[in-house]
């Protein structure tokens, strides 16, 4: 019996199976609820033939955009699992794709670029690009890895470019892989930062969450789920795909949708 449910818990700590998560924000500069789905660190893992698993899985959910926060590709897998999902994608949604750190390993950054606009797909790169939903009008913006510059500077001029944009009317949206950049992020005027990079700490114990996570060391603070700090929220996805490691722990890889909807005021 101990040994059965010894197994149990093992089988389950160790599912690879696809999951979904779905996280509510409301805000008043909406009129309507909008369904943004989030996608990262895919690392060229292929859901089936084409990517079917994955693009059925992304189907169901009816997303009103889809948010691409990086590592799509991966240096050490080649470019074949990348490219299925998002020649796919780029034809049936608005798609707003931003650099991971393994896409700039790959040494073929702009190649990989050009190929996803020719998609169809919005590459940021500190821009923004509007976004015209049945809830009004969403800003969405996206800064490049830090890695794909020489010093911080790099990163820093894109991300307040991309900061000169908010401040008006409009939701907004940043794309950017890492999420341990909270300084920058908290209090930045975007009112939803979307991450991914940590992979969910890859080995997750309960009640501990995460065990490391580039960027944060060991007990990552951000590394999965939904953190408002000083006015903005981020949300920061496990990914879909492994990277060093080829498996997870009590850690499904994971399709993420956020749903923005309408503030309720009560009527005096």
């Amino acid at each position: 019996g101990a040994a059965l449910a010894g197994t149990a818990v093992l089988t389950a700590a160790l599912w690879q199976g696809l999951t979904l998560r779905r996280y509510a924000l409301h805000t008043d500069k909406l009129s309507a609820p909008v369904r943004l789905l989030l996608l990262t660190d895919l690392h060229s893992t292929f859901y089936g033939r084409a990517q079917r698993g994955l693009l059925s899985a992304i189907q169901a959910q009816t997303p009103d955009a889809v948010l691409l926060a990086g590592d799509m590709a991966d240096d050490s897998r080649g470019d074949a699992g990348g490219d299925a999902l998002m020649s796919a994608l780029g034809g049936a949604y608005p798609c707003c794709y931003v650099s991971g750190n393994h896409e700039v390993r790959t040494g073929c950054l702009d190649a990989l670029k050009r190929r996803f606009r020719s998609w169809g797909i919005t590459v940021l790169e500190g821009s923004g690009t509007l976004l015209a939903t049945p809830g009004g009008t969403l800003r969405i913006c996206g800064v490049d890895d830090p890695s794909a510059f020489a010093g911080e500077s790099g990163w820093l001029e894109q991300f307040r470019a991309c900061q000169a944009l908010t401040g008006d009317s409009r939701y907004t949206v940043l794309l950017s892989h890492r999420p341990e950049r909270t300084e920058c992020y908290r209090d930045s005027g975007f009112d939803l930062v979307v991450s991914g990079h940590a992979h969910g700490g890859q080995f997750r114990l309960p009640f501990v969450g995460g065990i490391a996570a580039p960027g944060q060391g060991l007990f990552p603070k951000y590394d999965d789920g939904l953190y408002t700090e000083a006015g903005t929220s981020m949300l920061v996805s496990r990914g879909v795909g492994n990277s060093l490691f080829p498996f997870r722990v009590n850690n499904r890889p994971e399709i993420v949708v956020a749903e923005l909807r309408p503030s309720v005021h009560e009527s005096t």
